[in-house]
């Protein structure tokens, strides 16, 4: 028997997450379903941020890998010889460090992902977070074959900062994609009066919304008067949120999306 009729097969609606071997420590809960929320939109007035259900709906899509440990970095720039300084409150064989120079920060992770042979994962960056002097850098890669992990990488923007990222804080996120998708999807450039119908929905959706703008103007323009503070609670009347005009897809309107939990089938 090969060594491939011996892999066990990925179901479409699984991704498998081999521990690496060798692993000493506990990685459990290095992963986990990506969280709706975040600190910047936590401190909107009225959290208002949340508001905006296609921001929200992407923070909830994939699972996240989580930093394992308190760490502090900076970059000298490439003229200044492209050294990276990186210090970590403790040892841990998956903090970051350097490997491919101008600034990249690396961070092998314990696992290694298997997905159906229909997908492969997007990492990307964690949805909406902020990161002063240093940006996620985005890959998909083949993990319907792929038979090694892959790392995750940021740059730094700006040499001479100091950048903190805090043990438990994400690092990545993964999601799987079709792989066939991109290559079997046409764009069509049309006319949207072609499609009577739609632009009709399109001008009373327009309507609506400004209709709720004006309202919301007038409120805190009395708001201000009264000397009272916004809430925007009163006020929200969001068609995206309510699904209103999602009769024309097949799919169920959904605001956030909650992926599964860690499942571990680990043997003891």
């Amino acid at each position: 028997m090969s060594a491939s009729d011996s892999v066990i097969p990925v179901p479409e609606n699984k991704i498998f997450a081999y521990v690496v071997p060798g692993v000493k420590k506990d990685v459990s809960q290095s992963i986990r379903p990506c969280k709706a929320t975040r600190d910047w939109m936590d401190e909107t007035p009225s959290r208002y941020a949340y508001r905006c259900i296609p921001l929200t709906a992407s923070n909830t899509m994939g699972w996240e890998i989580l930093n394992p440990v308190d760490v502090e970095m900076s970059w000298t720039g490439v003229e200044g010889g492209d050294q990276l300084h990186i210090k970590a409150s403790e040892p841990d064989p998956f903090s970051p460090r350097p490997h491919f120079g101008t600034g990249t920060v690396t961070w092998y992770i314990p696992f290694l992902f298997r997905t159906h042979s229909d997908y492969g994962l997007i990492v990307s960056g964690p949805s909406n977070h902020d990161k002063k002097h240093i940006t996620p850098l985005d890959a998909f890669v083949r993990t319907d074959w792929v038979s090694f992990p892959f790392t995750v990488n940021w740059r730094i923007t700006e040499p001479n900062k100091t950048i903190k990222f805090k043990a438990g804080e994400p690092i990545c996120r993964v999601m799987p994609y079709p792989l066939a998708l991109l290559n079997d999807t046409q764009m069509e450039l049309r006319n949207l009066e072609d499609d009577p119908a739609f632009m009709a929905r399109v001008q009373q959706w327009d309507q609506t919304r400004q209709q709720n703008y004006q309202k919301q103007r007038e409120a805190e323009e009395k708001w201000m008067r009264e000397g009272r503070k916004p809430d925007m609670k009163e006020l929200w009347n969001s068609q995206y949120a309510k699904g209103q005009g999602s009769d024309i897809s097949n799919s169920e309107h959904q605001n956030v999306f909650k992926c599964a939990d860690i499942e571990d089938k680990r043997t003891r």
